[in-house]
This record gives structure tokens, C-alpha cells and sequence, in this order.
């Protein structure tokens, strides 16, 4: 019998199936149909009646097992580009209740999707073509994560049916149902491989194929060609006459595709060797999907603007150059606002006049703690944080400050990268890429019109994952971070200056850190950039404040010889907690939640006092945390977002991980 014990730690309660909702779709095992779980409308896959009705319960048996694999298995992925599994739960009526007297049947819960790749391609006559590069850009990361898994799992029926779509295009790998898991110490000699013939290999059509990751690369190859032709790539016959030896001769897998291969041009084009290479019938030859991911990605990125006339490509160049102009004399003004007429953030809290007034907003989509965050026009970008949910990491989620609602952005290919507004751009600096999880020292720009993640500015000198930025007027400045030599993580203290006016190259500049140091936010105030609180060399947070001139490390990097630039860091009174978290721009500077060294957190703000050199306690937060990300509102109001409740083991901290968003507003009391 099979029952929720099966499912120890997926089963979900209060799912209710919608009437109302037709049959989404069909998989390897069930048919699909919406449910709605915690508010939200979710897909639900259950087992298809026809393979438990009027069956043995041995072969029941065999087929719930099956189902229960499939389940068990997706539970342990979590990527941007593979489908997110939910749970599972056992309805009360219908083929998942009671059949027959023998045995109820799970239904599986999957996030709901808008379409599949089959079904865009028959709906639209012309897909612009940097739709369809960000398509198989997409399904080959997905791949990637799934070839790359430990243990090694082959979805073994790649094909347009089964990668699914969201409503911005963003594509995932969904059916893992006949999928298998290959682990280091086994074989690989297996029954005939069932899957989509239009997209198998030779080699798995023979009676006991050895498979392995070449057999998706393959599949992915027919993909690439039904995207971008827009024709299913049905093969031709196998074998053709030749008229010289007057009998029929073997054709090449290539060749029985030559004429969906032709069809491979314009933009299209420069993938078609990449697909040839895919498809040769030695699996041996074929490239690995994490090649063939890094030549997509390179491809894709100038996409945009290769499809755009050379006109239209300079008027887009003269209009981009004015709006640098235009956010140059924005940020200048906005400068001059703050020291003429603005009052610094929280004013006058010190002398009790003041009082911080908390208001929930809306919860973050994830749990997350010690997240980047930046704002422009309203909105505040997250990412970069700790979680518990694996998606969470490659994510950037958007929060409209109108509208208090939370959205996403397609994912960038970065986590644990650093989101900040350069020249009036979201970017995405640093971090490890999503596709082959190495540290890298690339710069991703969020495209508004195409909707996707661009090279616009040009990549770090060097690899930095989590480190600190700050933009002060043209300059951004990017410290620290860490990188990985000869197998041993390596903390960073060289400082890179970048002018985004004029975008030609990142410039390393004379003057380093204090010490090396990782996971911190920089923050500039009264003409300094200070650093309170990160992750020092021995991987341990340190409190410890530092200050500098921001405008000796932007003039350091005009130096020849670091000799000649004296050390001009000051050492302020270290914070009375680790992992506190700065307020932007405040004057003095702030300081949010924290913990002491035995884990115990804190609810206090405190402000420095220049005259006693030291922290005082000035307001409170809610409630205690620690880790939190700050975003400034205005001159008197901050939103504070995520953080963690609780210390300890790893397990401890993980499940304290918050999705809490408060705005807190400094009001005046009479």
C-alpha cells in the first residue's frame, strides 16, 4: 500500500484541484491539471488510469514505484531551469484516491507554467530570434545542472514536449519520469531506452545501450533545430540507394538532418557547426553539454543588436550615450541635493526626538538572509543571499515599493553575485555562474526591452564572488570578494574602480583593503566609504569598522607605484555585534540587528558617535535578527528585508532563514 510514510517530508496538505481547469498536458506517467496550494495555482501530475486499471498488483506496484521515483528524485533538484517540484499529496476521489480497494495513488505538485516548446513554435509564425537563443540557453543550463548533479542523472527523453515555459520565455526542463540516476560506482549498461524517436541517438535504439550524458546532448541538438527552424526535425530514412554500388548505404545522423541543418541562418547560423558536433553517431565525439552551454552564451549575448538594422543600432548607440549623460548630471545634482538641502537619513535620532515606526510589507517570495540590495525608481532589487530553497541563490527578485509586490527577473546565470545600479543599469557583478558553478569576474546588465541578462559593461579584472560595491557619482568601486586558486578559497583585498560614463575598463587602483575581506556592504558617508562588519580571510565575520576618503582610492588609481600612496584607512570603534548590517547613506552611520559571538541576536540600531568614538543604542528593530539587507527609502525611512533568527548549528540557521519585509520610518514625537 502506498501512503504519505512514502513520502516521509513531501506530503502537502490543503491542496484542492480546480473544477473549473481542463487537462494541462501528459507526461511519461500522468496527465497533468491545475490545483491550488497555499494561494497559489499549481500544476499536479497523477498516474495515468489506463497503467493501474485492470492490471495485477505486482505491475501496480511496479508503476507507483515508478511514479514514486520520479517524485523522490525531483525533490532533490532545485535550478532555475528545471522544473520545481512541490510535494506530493493523495487526493480523496479520482484515480489518486481508493482504486479498486488496493491501494491509493500520490499526485505530484509542480510549479504551474504557462506553455511548452512545442506549443509556442506551432502558435507563432516568426519567434524573434533572441527569444530563441535565450530558449536553448536556457534548456542547456538546465541540462547542465542535471549532467553536473551527483550522482549524474540523464533525462534520457529530452525533446520540445518536455521543456516547459514561463510567461517571459524563461525555459525549464520538465518530465523527469523516465530519467535515471547514474552513480560513479555502477554500470551503464541498460534496457532499451524509452524516449521521443525523433530526438534519440543511435545507440539507443540498440537492444542494450550504453548511455550516458552524450545521449542528451544529442536530444538537445533536435531541440536547437525545432527552435530555431520552427519544423519538427523529423530524421529521413536511415539508409539511401547508391547508384554506383547499386545498394542501399548507412547515412550519417547529420545527414538524415541536412535539411533542417540549412535551414540554420542568419543569426542561426553560427550555431549550426555546434549542432553538427551534437549530433555525431559517436557518443565520443559529441561535445559536453557544459561546451556547448559556454558557445551558446557567447553567441546569445550580441544577439540583440546584431538583429537590429546598422541604423537603428547607431540611433540605439547616440540614445544610450545621453542617457549616460543624463544619469551623469542626475547623480551630480543628487550629490549636491544631500549636501545642500537634504537631511541626513533618521535625523536628530540621538537626541530622542525621534521614534522608528515598523509596518509589515510583503513577505520576500523566499527565505533569505545577508542579501545584496539595491534601488532605483521605486524599486528594490534583492540577490546574492543565503537560503535554505536552492533557487533562491541564482534569483533576483524585484519589490515595486507602489505597489508592495514582490516579482522576479529572469535569471541572471549569477549566484551569489552582487545586484547594483551602474549608469542607471541593474547589474549583476561577480559571484559563481549558474552553468559550470565557478567563481567568475563577469559584469551582467538587465536588458528592459529584451528581457534578458547582457554584457553591457565590461567584466571585473579579476574573479570575485560576494564582494563589496558602492558607485560614488561615475565611479563604482568593487573590493574584496573571493576567488579559488589550487583548490583552496583565496579572500581578496585589491579594490577595482570602474567609470561607467566612459565603460572602456575596470582600473585596479594603488590603495588596498584594510585586510582581505568578503560578504560586506560598503556604504559612502560624508565623504567616506566605510565598511562595518565581513567575512575576513580565516572565514570568520569580524566587526571591525573601517573609513577612507572615497576620493583617495578613486585618485589612488591615477598612481604608478603603490608605494606611493600612504595607507589612509582609518580604524573606527569595531561594532558592538557581527553580522549587523550598515544603513545606506546615513549621517552618522547605523547600524541594524546583529549577534554576539555566542549566536544570540539582537533587535538594536545603533548610531557611532564621532565625540565618544563609540556605538549608542538609539532605536530597535521589531524583533531580534541578524544578517538582514537595508534598502533607504528617503531621508527617514529604510526597508529592512530577510535576516535570520537564529544561530548554531547549520540546520538551526537555515530553518530561521526570514521572508520578512518591514518598512521602518523615523517619525517625530510631540
Amino acid at each position: 500500500m502506498a501512503s504519505c510514510d512514502d513520502f516521509k517530508g513531501l506530503g502537502l496538505k490543503g491542496v484542492i484541484r480546480l473544477r473549473n481547469r481542463q487537462e494541462l498536458g501528459r507526461g511519461a506517467y500522468g496527465k497533468v491539471y491545475a490545483v491550488k496550494y497555499c494561494g497559489t495555482i499549481c500544476a499536479a501530475k497523477e498516474i495515468h488510469s489506463i497503467l493501474v486499471e485492470e492490471v495485477g498488483d505486482v505491475e501496480m506496484s511496479g508503476t507507483v514505484e515508478s511514479f514514486m521515483r520520479e517524485c523522490r528524485q525531483c525533490s532533490t533538484l532545485r535550478h532555475p531551469n528545471v522544473i520545481q517540484f512541490l510535494g506530493v499529496y493523495y487526493p480523496s476521489e479520482g484515480v489518486g484516491g481508493v482504486l479498486q480497494g488496493r491501494m491509493r495513488l500520490p499526485v505530484m505538485v509542480m510549479e504551474m507554467m504557462v506553455d511548452n516548446l512545442t506549443s509556442l513554435v506551432d502558435k507563432h509564425e516568426k519567434i524573434p530570434v533572441h527569444i530563441k537563443f535565450s530558449i536553448v540557453h536556457d534548456v542547456s543550463l538546465g541540462l547542465c545542472y542535471l549532467h553536473n548533479h551527483d550522482p549524474l542523472i540523464i533525462h534520457r527523453d529530452l525533446s520540445p514536449n518536455n521543456v516547459l515555459l514561463t510567461a517571459h520565455h524563461v525555459a525549464k526542463i520538465s518530465d523527469l519520469g523516465v530519467a535515471k540516476v547514474i552513480k560513479a560506482d555502477s554500470g551503464k549498461i541498460m534496457t532499451k531506452a524509452p524516449g521521443t524517436v525523433d530526438f534519440m541517438p543511435p545507440e539507443t535504439l540498440t537492444k542494450r545501450p550504453e548511455y550516458g550524458p552524450p545521449m542528451d546532448v544529442f536530444s538537445f541538438a533536435g531541440i536547437v533545430l525545432h527552435t530555431f527552424t520552427q519544423q519538427w526535425p523529423t530524421p529521413s530514412d536511415n539508409t539511401v540507394f547508391d547508384s554506383k554500388i547499386r545498394r542501399k548505404v548507412a547515412l550519417l545522423e547529420v545527414e538524415r538532418r541536412r535539411q533542417y541543418l540549412d535551414k540554420m541562418r542568419g543569426e542561426a547560423e553560427v550555431l549550426k557547426p555546434l549542432v553538427e558536433e551534437c549530433l555525431d553517431d559517436d557518443p565520443a565525439m559529441r561535445p559536453t553539454i557544459t561546451a556547448v552551454c559556454e558557445k551558446i552564451q557567447v553567441s546569445k549575448e550580441d544577439v540583440y543588436m546584431k538583429e537590429s538594422p546598422q541604423d537603428v543600432i547607431t540611433l540605439h548607440q547616440q540614445v544610450e550615450q545621453q542617457k549616460f549623460e543624463i544619469n551623469h548630471l542626475k547623480y551630480r545634482i543628487d550629490q549636491l541635493n544631500q549636501q545642500l538641502e537634504a537631511p541626513p537619513l533618521m535625523p536628530a535620532l540621538t537626541s530622542g526626538r525621534y521614534h522608528i515606526k515598523w509596518t509589515q510589507l510583503a513577505n520576500l517570495p523566499a527565505q533569505m538572509c545577508r542579501a545584496y540590495v539595491t534601488v532605483q525608481d521605486k524599486k528594490v532589487y534583492v540577490a546574492g543571499g543565503f537560503s535554505p530553497v536552492d533557487d533562491a541563490k541564482h534569483q533576483v527578485y524585484v519589490y515595486d515599493i507602489n505597489t508592495d509586490h514582490w516579482d522576479e527577473l529572469p535569471p541572471s546565470g549569477h549566484f551569489y553575485g552582487v545586484p547594483h545600479i551602474i549608469g542607471g543599469k541593474l547589474a549583476i557583478i561577480g559571484g559563481m555562474l549558474s552553468a559550470t558553478k565557478k567563481r567568475t569576474n563577469k559584469v551582467s546588465t538587465f536588458d528592459e526591452i529584451s528581457q534578458t541578462w547582457k554584457s553591457h559593461y565590461p567584466d571585473l579584472l579579476s574573479v570575485r564572488c560576494q564582494p563589496g560595491v558602492v558607485t560614488h557619482l561615475e565611479h563604482t568601486i568593487v573590493a574584496g570578494g573571493e576567488k579559488y586558486v589550487n583548490c583552496n578559497v583565496v579572500v581578496q583585498d585589491d579594490v577595482e574602480v570602474l567609470n561607467w560614463m566612459e565603460k572602456s575598463r575596470w582600473q585596479k587602483v594603488s590603495i588596498n583593503l584594510p585586510v582581505p575581506m568578503r560578504a560586506f556592504t560598503p556604504i559612502i558617508t560624508d565623504d567616506h566609504l566605510l565598511i562595518v562588519d565581513y567575512t575576513a580571510a580565516n572565514l570568520k565575520s569580524d566587526k571591525t569598522a573601517y573609513k577612507i576618503l572615497v576620493d583617495d582610492i578613486i585618485r589612488s588609481g591615477d598612481q604608478k607605484q603603490t608605494s606611493d600612496i600612504p595607507t589612509k584607512w582609518i580604524t573606527m570603534t569595531e561594532a558592538t555585534h557581527y553580522k549587523t548590517a550598515l544603513v545606506p547613506s546615513s549621517s552618522p552611520p547605523m547600524v541594524v540587528g546583529g549577534q554576539d559571538q555566542s549566536g544570540t541576536k539582537t533587535s538594536n540600531i545603533k548610531m557611532y558617535d564621532d565625540s565618544s568614538k563609540s556605538w549608542k543604542n538609539i532605536s530597535s528593530l521589531s524583533s531580534a535578527r541578524s544578517e538582514v539587507a537595508i534598502a533607504a527609502v528617503n531621508n527617514n525611512a529604510i526597508i529592512v528585508i530577510g535576516g535570520t533568527t537564529k544561530g548554531g548549528s547549520v540546520d538551526n540557521a537555515l530553518s530561521s532563514h526570514l521572508t520578512a519585509v518591514e518598512l521602518g520610518q523615523a517619525q517625530l514625537i510631540h
